[in-house]
């Protein structure tokens, strides 16, 4: 494995050492990780938050196979619960109706506002770009 700074030929050294954090960029010593860390900082973010995202994912698909809530009435109850005008939704009450632990309800309901944060940032990103009112320009004839 190359040093990582080596690209930007400033070392030319067998990397030992890698980014603890995320795990993809290799380095020859502390000094070379130090050049190289306003660069790497952002790529580490990144790769980390993704690999946070992805941990939290099979977990919260974990959660699905085990508490069987893929089914249309397990997924319509879940539905009514988190639509049903209130300012929030308390993990032991979601855990108790759905016969879980507290820790397994934070984390699906963790994961659902995940979801409703990415629909909302689309949504957004959608009616700025001009997007907003597509499905009504659909099919028309010009």
């Amino acid at each position: 494995q190359r040093c990582h700074v080596a690209y930007k030929g400033l070392c030319g050294e067998d990397a030992s050492k890698k980014s603890s954090r995320c795990g993809s960029s290799w380095y020859f010593s502390a000094d070379c990780q130090r050049k190289e860390q306003k660069h790497h900082k952002i790529v580490c973010n990144m790769d980390y938050q993704t690999q946070q995202y992805e941990l939290h994912k099979k977990a919260f698909d974990a959660i699905i196979e085990k508490y069987n809530l893929k089914t249309e009435k397990r997924s319509n109850e879940i539905a009514v619960l988190l639509t049903n005008g209130t300012d929030g939704v308390n993990a032991g009450d979601f855990a108790k109706k759905f016969g879980m632990d507290v820790q397994e309800a934070v984390v699906f309901l963790e994961w659902i506002k995940v979801g409703i944060a990415f629909k909302t940032k689309a949504i957004d990103t959608a009616q700025q770009s001009g997007f907003n009112d597509i499905g009504s320009k659909v099919g028309k004839k010009r």
